[in-house]
Order: C-alpha cells, then structure tokens, then sequence
C-alpha cells in the first residue's frame, strides 16, 4: 500500500481532462471495493490496462483507494462504464476485442495451415485416379499375379516331388518289411524243421539205445546159456573119459595086442576129445 502522507504526483494534461478524471475515479471506486481488494494487484493493474488507464493513472488510482477517505469528504462520481467485478484468484478475465482478434488470426493462421497440408497430402489421394494410373495399377496387380502363379505353381511341383519321394520311400520301407518277414518266416520254418530233426534224432538214439540194450541182454543171455551148455558138455565129457579111463584100465591086461593094432590103424577117440578141452578145464579136472 502507498504512504497516504505522500504528495499526489503532478497534474499532467491527459489526466485533466474529464473523461480521464472520469476514468481515474472509476478505477479508485473499482479498487475501493472489498472484493476486488482481496484480489492480487498485479490482477487488478492488469485489468485497469485493459480497460485504456495508463500506468500513471493506475499508479493515481492505486494512491487514491489507498487513502482513508472521511463519511461525505469524497464525492461520488458516477462510472462512464460498467466496473467489472473482481475475478477470484487463478479465474481468467473476460475477454475483449484484442483478444478475440488475437485467437481469430492464430486459428486462421492454424486452419490455412491445416488447409495446405491437407490440400498438399490429402488432396491427391482423394481425387479419382485416370486412366494412365489404372492401367498401370491393371499391369503391376497383373505382374504381381503371374508372379504368385509361378510361386505356386513351383510349390505345386516341389510337393508333387516331395509326394513321389516319400512314397517311394514308403514303397522300400513296406518291401523290406516284406523281405524281413520272409526271413522271420524262413528262420522260424527251419527252426521248427530244426526242433523236428532233433525230436526224431533223440527218438532214433533213444530207440538205438534200447535195441542196444536188448542186444547187450539178448547176447549176454545167449553167452551165459552157451557157457552153461559148455559147462554140461565139459561135465558130460569128464564123466565119459572118466568112464573111459576105468575101461582101459581093465581091459589092458587082457587084449593089449588089439589095442596095440587099433592104435597103430587108428588114432584113439580120446585124444581129439582131449585136444578140445581147454586147459583149464583140464588143471580144474586134475
């Protein structure tokens, strides 16, 4: 706040006119108010500049509502125009012409700017194309078909190879089995010709073995009743050269001259007889 004992700046001849004294003491009954001195000054000094003050009339006005006034001292003037109330803190002023020219020229400026650039990038893209573009159009998709055409038409041939390969593939795979089964089968026909060959052989040795045995027992058999039979055959003939030996011991004495002829015409029957027994039997005998 401005020393109410300070002197009133001099009087210039713009401020000593009417219509500027009338304008001072606006702006000192606009500052006077309550609401409007609560406001920021720098609020309330920009809003007398709006309004056409100078800023030594803002610094009078601001001199004036400063000073204690007395009941009926001052008199009051009437406002040429219509005071605006004061804004509270941080809310915007209503705006006048300056401002509103201002926003006008930066959104014209804005929308001839939007204008080109539209009418520089957008526009040619939004007229229908002619015929030359068309046609070039008509040949690249054309171009661009013949060229997938021939992709797939090279895909199509490297499947069908890829096709002919595996079921050729396929083909040997299911011939090898095939073989490989034949073998299986083959191995397991001479394994079961094997086992077979086998049976009837352990059948023929096992039939061998017991014709073996018979023949061991048929032979044995025939060996113990031929040694009996020789046994009975060497007793018998013990007895009879036995019997025989008596007979020529008594009959020695009494025909030795037939005897001394029949030996010297024949040989005795007792001497082959002898020359078959064995010795042993013979030591046995004695």
């Amino acid at each position: 706040m401005a020393d109410s004992n300070a002197p009133a700046p001099p009087a210039r001849s713009d401020v000593s006119t009417p219509a500027r004294t009338e304008m001072i003491q606006s702006a000192v009954s606009f500052l006077a108010d309550p609401k409007v001195q609560s406001s920021p000054i720098s609020q309330r000094v920009s809003f007398l500049e709006s309004k056409g003050l100078t800023p030594q009339e803002v610094d009078l006005a601001l001199a004036q509502a400063s000073r204690p006034q007395s009941l009926g001292s001052a008199p009051q003037y009437a406002s040429p125009y219509p005071m605006m109330p004061a804004y509270p803190p941080g809310q915007q002023y209503r705006r006048d012409w300056r401002d509103w020219f201002i926003m006008a020229v930066v959104s014209g400026t804005i929308g001839y700017g939007i204008f080109g650039l539209a009418r520089r990038y957008l526009y040619p893209h939004m007229q229908p194309p002619n015929q030359t573009v068309l046609e070039a159009e008509r040949d690249e998709l054309a171009a661009k078909y013949d060229e997938v055409a021939l992709h797939l038409e090279e895909l199509d041939q490297t499947t069908e190879a890829i096709r002919q390969g595996l079921d050729e593939h396929q083909t040997a795979i299911e011939k090898s089995v095939v073989g490989v089964n034949e073998m299986v089968e083959h191995i397991r026909t001479r394994e079961e010709s094997r086992d077979k060959d086998v049976e009837k052989m352990k059948a023929e040795v096992e039939e061998m073995r017991e014709e073996f045995s018979s023949l061991l027992n048929r032979a044995r058999k025939g060996q113990i009743e031929a040694l009996t039979d020789l046994q009975g055959e060497m007793k018998s003939l013990r007895t009879l050269m036995n019997s025989r030996g008596g007979l020529a011991g008594s009959s020695s004495s009494t025909a030795p001259a037939a005897n001394a002829s029949e030996g010297d015409s024949a040989p005795a029957p007792a001497r082959p007889a002898a020359k078959g027994i064995p010795s042993w039997q013979l030591q046995e005998e004695e």
